[in-house]
């Protein structure tokens, strides 16, 4: 009853937008909005395969999967391999605090963090508050061969995640230089709910970093403040290996005008392992998955591919949307627009068109059939952290998906990132928006494509700088991929 509900009320909302739209768009928006495998679809990728992680057994399942999804539905698809420096993942990680206090904190290792010694590594804690300079310099020597303890505020939102991101990276890089032997940081979250990120430097990172259950961290801090001393005991094993070969799914529908021409759109499949991957990602992945399917079913003929990409390594760092950059590099002056769909289930309520004005002029014009479903904002911001990243530096125009907050922020990368926490009746209007906006792009007159790729002087200027991205890719690691060519268009 719940589905025929929702599924209602959709197209309802849909029949006062039909007339702005030509037959195609009309009938691809209201299969979307009726009855179609989305949940199903969703249910089977987050019980069956769970948490994802790139370079596990779980995600190589779940990419053969996709693969299958977009073949049954008659989508021509296929595998695009691309390189992942390095496989982490945590086999267990065991804590004790004892001293003024004992007792057995709940706590995860963020990605990047070292092993401990076969027999763990037992050291003071050192209370640091929120993980600031002067909280450093107050602390001082103390600092040196312990742990330290850094706050955290608790996240209600989406921007509550990136003052962490940035907290983060900042408190990281003091710890080291301070010669800490490992970081516990307060989680952002109550309940004692558990969640994981990446250790800003990466690669090079050389502590153990942990997130603690937030009531825990707060009763460590308590007896710390209050005087009492703590020892903090960690063993902590990861698998850590070299180089491996990961897999996108790729798939397209031909254009039957310039075929050449692409409107690539895409979500990531990979995931942390701590929940099932639901609103970060699957529920977008299915979601490309149900608009190719409904494409097909639909007899929909763009007048430009349309190709839809399922990433994986992004949580790591966007490395299969770089290897598809990397892969495709000859045809990238072909591509006129790129879309990331990655911030869960919210509605969606516009763009960010990333530091290109003509795009967002453009992306104002093919919003205007979806504005009855809540999609009419555009922000000319560039946006660090998902798929469009590698685009971006390298000159092609791309959008991110902009979301209502609805209950992404305290579920991001969490154990509880689950199939319920999941809006299904706004993701159908979801689909509606993202398939409504790629077909009028892989539509648009030859006249209205007024924008081309950039060149490596010009993102260096118009982006990086215009836009003070500097702290932001640093955050991420990817600033020196950037400097050195690694990333992004070489002229």
């Amino acid at each position: 009853m719940k589905k025929i509900t929702y599924t209602l009320c959709c197209c309802f909302l849909a029949f006062g937008l039909l007339a702005q739209m030509n037959t195609d768009q009309a009938n691809l928006m209201a299969a979307l909005l009726g009855d179609t495998p989305i949940e199903e679809d969703l249910q089977e990728l987050c019980d069956q395969y769970g948490g994802r992680v790139t370079g596990t057994a779980a995600n190589a399942k779940a990419v053969d999967w996709g693969l299958r999804k977009f073949i049954n539905a008659g989508v021509a698809a296929q595998k695009e391999s691309f390189q992942i420096a390095s496989l982490w993942v945590e086999n267990s990680t065991i804590a004790e605090v004892s001293g003024a206090a004992n007792f057995t904190p709940k706590v995860v290792a963020k990605y990047f963090s070292k092993s401990t010694p076969k027999e763990g590594i037992t050291a003071k804690i050192i209370d640091v508050g929120y993980g600031t300079p002067e909280d450093f310099a107050k602390a001082g020597a103390a600092v040196k061969g312990n742990f330290v303890l850094v706050e955290n505020d608790l996240c209600l939102d989406i921007d509550g995640l990136f003052v962490e991101y940035a907290n983060a990276a900042k408190a990281d890089a003091l710890a080291a230089k301070a010669g800490a032997i490992g970081i516990i940081n307060m989680a952002s979250r109550p309940k004692k709910l558990l969640y994981r990120f990446i250790a800003s430097d990466g690669y090079d990172h050389g502590l153990i970093n942990l997130v603690m259950g937030r009531e825990d961290a707060q009763r460590c801090q308590r007896v710390l403040r209050a005087g009492g001393d703590l020892d903090f005991s960690a063993t902590l094993d990861v698998a850590y290996t070299g180089e491996q070969t990961s897999h996108n799914v790729i798939a397209e529908i031909k254009g039957y005008e310039r075929p050449e021409e692409v409107v690539l759109i895409g979500a990531h499949l990979d995931s942390w392992g701590l929940g099932t991957g639901a609103n970060d990602n699957g529920c977008n992945v299915t979601m490309m998955i149900d608009i190719a399917r409904q494409m097909i079913k639909m007899g929909v003929k763009p007048k430009r591919t349309i190709r839809f990409a399922l990433w994986n390594g992004e949580e790591q760092g966007y490395f299969g949307s770089q290897g598809y950059t990397q892969l495709h590099q000859d045809e990238l002056d072909q591509h006129i627009m790129k879309m990331s769909v990655d911030i869960g289930s919210g509605a969606i309520i516009g763009f960010f068109t990333n530091g290109r004005p003509e795009l967002a002029k453009i992306t104002k014009e093919v919003m205007k059939p979806v504005a009855g479903l809540g999609a009419s904002q555009v922000l000319d911001l560039p946006i660090v952290g998902t798929d469009n990243f590698d685009f971006m530096l390298e000159g092609v125009g791309n959008l991110v998906a902009s979301h209502k907050p609805f209950n992404y922020g305290q579920n991001y990368h969490a154990e509880s990132d689950t199939y319920d926490k999941v809006d299904l009746a706004q993701l159908k209007r979801n689909s509606a928006i993202v398939a409504s906006v790629a077909l009028s792009y892989a539509n648009l007159p030859e006249w209205k494509v007024n924008w081309k790729r950039q060149t490596r002087a010009e993102i260096a200027k118009e982006i990086v700088e215009k836009h003070n991205l500097e702290f932001s890719m640093r955050m991420f690691g990817v600033w020196d991929a950037w400097i050195d060519g690694t990333r992004g268009r070489k002229e």
